[in-house]
């Protein structure tokens, strides 16, 4: 059949070099990869080089021009603040989080393409979220340097962000220029002196600040990822021992993550919509089409001399028969329901207070059980009000009678309050397939879940549809992953709605999640 290339083009500005990279993929499969350099000191894109872009992209239809900002101005915005902001250009950077650029900043960078147009244009901020998504980070301050730039996160006990900041940092050719060295030598040694004590100077003020504003959470790493290695290991072992933290000192791939990025369509995040692609046509499809076209007429003209009362009639009962099928209100609204429990879930993760964490969490339909670990009463004194927000009956004790530290706690609750009513809806149509079987069911979960998922089939429920019942456990690293999960699944076009009982139980490094799974579609008229 018809084969589908995609080219993804990297071009990252770095002072005045340009470096580009090109990633061409065959059905996901990747079937070639290059990468250039050049010297660049212009606002616009060099003739030449938009010209060789321009030719990839004439070479295949669907190419896509990715970059970070030329100049970064991004800063975090809580969800519910972003909309408020103005002068910038808003973006999508994780569930707690959107991220905000100035429209200047934007301009700039989209302008500096104007010869070649641009699809994805990131944040080293996304970047770095990338990371957190993919690694444990828990009370830890990291730090991007990229660009003579220091950019940086501070996560909490949960791995959530509370903290963003971007850095400069000293150059190598500002260092040089000021103290007058003719010795190349010299220089690149009081460059390193300068580096390693302004990244000390910045990465403690960032602390200070930070300790400062939040009282209940301490940092207990430091780790810096960087493009280009600046420190080696006896610099690193120093700075551990000044910060009294430990340091980590890690290299990162900034294209490997760029590609990550553009290539994930249902969760993309650029602060631009990646152009229309047009596919050029191929005449020989074209005149082949239109053969068949000729043909499927005449034969439909012969056989309506024969009997067009017959085909009329025949027209007329697949027509009535289609609309008869073809009604997605008889479905379930998944997202509704999905959208429903992702804010239950979220609103009571909301009132645990820093110092304590979930052992053990069972949500019911309207019911929740919570065993946890604090570190001290005062931090389950805080939770307590938090809790009464979200239910009509709530009961926080400590289960270790006499201890004030370090003790274990259970909630009951019971009766959701009428919180949040502004819930999502599916507004699209469901797919409307023929009757799938629990055999062809359980392939497509394969799809759409994670690849740990371990999948039970409950039974089925004859309704005004066809219910299939599933229980669901998953492994994950941290809570996001079920709620990107959910949103994975609202993007689909098949019913299937996250059900109770809803259970996550921590063990060491991971969380285990069990969940119900209902996959609904439409009966068919035998």
């Amino acid at each position: 059949m018809f084969k589908k290339e995609s080219l993804y083009i990297n071009v990252l500005k770095n002072d005045n070099q340009l470096k580009i990279d090109h990633r061409k993929f065959s059905n996901n499969l990747i079937l070639e990869t290059n990468s250039s350099n050049f010297i660049c000191e212009d606002d616009i894109l060099p003739a030449d080089i938009a010209q060789k872009l321009n030719s990839s992209q004439e070479d295949t239809d669907f190419t896509y021009i990715s970059t970070l900002l030329l100049s970064d101005t991004t800063s975090l915005v809580p969800k519910e603040l972003s909309s408020k902001i103005k002068d910038c250009e808003i973006a999508k950077f994780n569930l707690e989080y959107d991220i905000a650029v100035l429209k200047t900043t934007l301009f700039e960078t989209k302008n500096f393409f104007v010869k070649t147009g641009i699809d994805f244009i990131y944040s080293a901020f996304h970047i770095m979220n990338l990371y957190v998504e993919k690694n444990i980070c828990r009370n830890e301050f990291l730090a991007l340097i990229y660009n003579d730039k220091a950019y940086i996160l501070i996560l909490n006990s949960a791995g959530i962000i509370i903290d963003n900041k971007i850095m400069d940092l000293p150059t190598y050719q500002s260092v040089k220029g000021t103290h007058f060295y003719e010795d190349d030598l010299e220089a690149q040694k009081l460059f390193n002196e300068i580096y390693y004590f302004e990244l000390n100077t910045i990465i403690q003020n960032c602390l200070s600040d930070f300790y400062s504003n939040h009282k209940n959470t301490f940092v207990e790493k430091v780790t810096l990822l960087y493009s280009l290695k600046q420190l080696d290991s006896s610099d690193i072992e120093k700075l551990s021992t000044e910060l009294f933290l430990k340091v980590d000192y890690l290299p990162i791939n900034i294209d490997e993550e760029i590609f990550e990025l553009a290539k994930d369509i249902r969760n993309q995040k650029s602060f631009i919509s990646p152009r229309k692609k047009r596919k050029k046509r191929d005449f020989k499809y074209l005149y082949f089409i239109i053969f068949l076209i000729v043909l499927i007429a005449g034969l439909y003209k012969f056989y309506t001399l024969l009997d067009i009362e017959v085909l009329k009639e025949k027209f007329s009962t697949k027509q009535e028969d289609f609309i008869a099928t073809n009604n997605s209100l008889l479905l379930p609204d998944h997202v509704n329901l999905n959208d429903r429990i992702e804010k239950e879930i979220k609103a009571i993760f909301n009132t645990i207070a820093d110092g304590i964490s979930i052992d053990r969490f069972k949500l019911n339909k309207n019911s929740l059980e919570m065993e946890l670990f604090s570190k001290d009463e005062e931090n389950l004194a805080l939770m307590r009000p938090l809790l009464i927000s979200v239910f009509e009956n709530s009961k926080v004790e400590s289960v270790e009678k006499g201890k004030k530290q370090d003790f274990k706690a259970l909630v009951l609750a019971k009766d959701f309050k009428n919180f949040n009513t502004n819930y999502r809806n599916f507004d699209k149509e469901y797919l409307n397939d023929e009757m799938m079987s629990n055999e062809r069911v359980l392939e497509q979960l394969k799809i759409f879940l994670p690849e740990n998922a371990i999948i039970r089939y409950l039974g089925e429920q004859q309704k005004d549809f066809l219910q299939y019942n599933y229980i669901v456990n998953i492994l994950v690293k941290e809570p996001k992953e079920f709620f990107t999960l959910i949103e994975n699944l609202n993007s689909e076009l098949y019913s299937i709605n996250i059900n109770y009982p809803i259970n996550m139980i921590k063990k060491e490094n991971i969380i285990e999640i069990e969940f119900n799974l209902d996959f609904n579609q439409e009966k068919q008229e035998k």
